[in-house]
């Protein structure tokens, strides 16, 4: 993860402001000789006023408040054998996130947790709270998360720069960067992607169709020309992304 939110949104987030960021915070609303106090730690690599963690064994449980627009806490506990996706989950209150991690270091299975709190998923993005799963998919992406799936660096950040642009759901995918209209099968692209051209160098294709072949618009651009080539090319009336499948037409089906 990177540095891009290392500066604590104090009207968001009150109780995190202070030497001990997240770590002291949680520490706080923990219950009175909690389990796992002593061992909640800062993320390697990350502010410390913004992320904290706790092993167990194998397992890890971790805590970001890297959302800047929304207070959110951001859970993602690994299960025991290190495996990332064990469950994710999203919540404004810092108090929740202290019942879930104290169940968590008494021992509670990750079958247990995801049936006491239902705010629990199998999926970062299915965790995401409803009209949030695109902004989701985009902090991860900039924040360079294991958790989903990244494309190049330069690139995400390009496209993420043009306000046009934000609103769709990013999908890398073998090199190439979509934009999606939906967030999940069936998937639907309006939007140009775009593809790697060698030398840290990008092609812009507008996406194929039934109706149509894809076409290149633009060949061996730097990742900001790309993006604003995309950007200048985002067809009228499309967008923003819908949470869910695109909806099938049955007259096409």
């Amino acid at each position: 993860m990177n540095n891009r939110s290392s500066e604590v949104p104090t009207e968001l987030y009150r109780d995190l402001v202070g030497p001990g960021g997240l770590v002291e915070a949680l520490a706080r609303e923990m219950p009175p000789r909690g389990h796992c106090v002593e061992l909640l730690a800062p993320v390697e690599g990350a502010d410390p006023a913004v992320a904290a963690c706790c092993t167990r064994g194998e397992a890890r449980f971790a805590v970001y408040a890297t959302n800047r627009e929304e207070r959110e806490f951001r859970l993602e506990i690994s299960t025991d054998t290190g495996w990332r996706w064990g469950a994710f989950g999203s919540t404004s209150d810092l108090a929740v996130v202290a019942a879930i991690l104290h169940a968590w270091c008494g021992g509670a299975s990750i079958d247990r947790l995801r049936r006491d709190w239902p705010l629990l998923a199998g999926d970062p993005l299915d965790a995401a709270p409803p009209g949030r799963v695109v902004s989701t998919a985009w902090r991860l992406t900039l924040e360079r998360s294991p958790v989903i799936r990244l494309g190049d660096a330069e690139l995400a950040e390009a496209l993420y720069a043009q306000p046009a642009l934000r609103v769709f759901f990013p999908f890398p995918s073998h090199g190439e960067f979509g934009l999606l209209s939906s967030t999940a099968d069936p998937f639907h692209e309006e939007v140009p992607r775009v593809r790697p051209a060698g030398d840290s160098l990008w092609d812009v294709v507008t996406p194929w169709s039934r109706q149509a072949q894809s076409c290149v618009l633009g060949t061996r651009l730097s990742a900001r020309e790309a993006a604003a080539l995309v950007a200048a090319n985002v067809p009228a009336g499309s967008g923003p992304a819908i949470e869910g499948g695109w909806p099938t037409d049955p007259s096409t089906a």
